[in-house]
């Protein structure tokens, strides 16, 4: 098995991951459709990166670095938004583009 997880493809993906992990800790600071509209920004490119990631890097990798991220512990300073589940959903939703990207390919 070789250990891709320092290819560039790998690397923008954990970049990408680090910021939305981010994003997703200050969603209580945001209002209504501002914190929509990051949501929905972060549930489709996170995805995205992990697709285009597990195409140039393989699926082996991204998916350890998406379990790694998934294993995060998102701080919700806000009860009302639910910052770990829609953590959840993006590394989740992120997992499922990267294996059906190299299912498909």
């Amino acid at each position: 098995m070789n250990d891709h997880s320092d290819h560039p493809a790998v690397i923008r993906l954990r970049a990408e991951l680090d910021a939305a992990w981010k994003g997703v800790g200050a969603l209580a600071q945001l209002e209504g459709v501002s914190r929509d509209r990051v949501v929905a920004e972060l549930r489709a490119a996170v995805p995205d990166v992990a697709s285009r990631a597990a195409r140039e890097a393989g699926q082996e990798a991204v998916v350890a670095e998406l379990r790694r991220f998934a294993a995060a512990e998102v701080v919700a300073s806000d009860p009302t938004v639910p910052s770990r589940v829609i953590w959840g959903d993006i590394v989740g939703t992120a997992t499922v583009a990267a294996t059906a990207t190299t299912t498909l390919t």
